[in-house]
């Protein structure tokens, strides 16, 4: 008995190592599994795009028409995705219930925004003529002038223009003049006076929408794409964007200009020209 006492130990001492370390070896191999499953999965990084598209042939314009009070609101999206817009104003209106203030003007003035002529009335001018047509169009832009903006671009109200309106808006010493078509406009510009913006932004044109025009004409070699908005509400009007919409698609362009080639501009920067005099009507 008390010469295999020593070899019964042994054996039953090895056995409990066996044991001891196939648990060890166990529960290190569940720590390791739980730490693996609680480890996050890298995810791919971010592109701009799914297509491969080059944006650098693109140029865009965001435009405003008619100077409506709820159009301040997109000073701060503005501000914060490095955009400049083009506000085209109605003078005979402003500070008038519904419109901006001459104050609220110059702050997007001083940002670094553009402010362009719409008329006196926003009379269509197909349906003036003669002193009627000019003071509609002069005395609008002497307005501007006078309220201290430096004033070289006009938006014909509705989009209509005929030719003596353009003599017009020329006469009165706008330096271009945009009308609204299917847009791009083809660059270098042929006819300065007769700027040929995309359709109009209206209540159901969604992100996915717009987005998809710059992608497009991207993606097609490119070209001058100017937007025209109106209201900046939701469903206030049938010619309205809504508000988180315009200001997800500035940050997408916004992005896009920083990352990406895409050329955002106010139409005085594209198309330049010295500031003329005042014309009296």
């Amino acid at each position: 008995m008390d010469e295999r006492t020593p070899q019964f130990s042994n054996s039953y001492m090895n056995f409990q190592r066996k044991i001891y370390l196939t648990v060890a070896m166990f529960f290190i191999a569940t720590l390791f599994m739980a730490g693996c499953a609680a480890a996050p999965t890298p995810q791919p990084k971010p592109t701009l795009d799914k297509a491969n598209i080059d944006f650098s042939n693109t140029l865009i314009s965001l435009t405003f028409d008619d100077g409506d009070a709820d159009n301040y609101l997109v000073r701060s999206a503005l501000k914060d995705n490095g955009l400049r817009a083009t506000f085209y104003v109605v003078s005979g209106l402003t500070g008038s219930d519904g419109y901006m203030t001459v104050d609220q003007l110059h702050d997007l003035y001083q940002d670094g925004n553009e402010i362009g002529g719409h008329t006196l009335t926003h009379s269509s001018l197909s349906d003036v003529r003669g002193d009627a047509l000019k003071k509609e169009v002069c005395q609008d832009r002497l307005n501007l002038l006078n309220m201290g903006f430096d004033v070289t671009s006009f938006a014909y109200p509705f989009g209509y223009y005929d030719d003596e309106a353009i003599k017009t808006v020329k006469l009165c010493g706008y330096n271009n003049a945009r009308i609204v078509t299917d847009g791009p406009q083809e660059m270098p510009v042929a006819d300065p006076y007769k700027l040929e913006a995309m359709p109009y932004i209206v209540q159901d044109t969604s992100f996915n929408k717009m987005a998809s025009y710059v992608k497009e004409i991207s993606a097609d070699g490119g070209g001058w794409m100017i937007f025209v908005f109106h209201h900046v509400c939701n469903g206030c009007d049938e010619y309205a964007v809504d508000y988180d919409t315009f200001v997800q698609f500035a940050e997408w362009i916004g992005y896009r200009q920083q990352n990406a080639g895409l050329k955002v501009e106010t139409i005085s920067e594209v198309i330049g020209g010295e500031v003329q005099p005042g014309v009296s009507p």
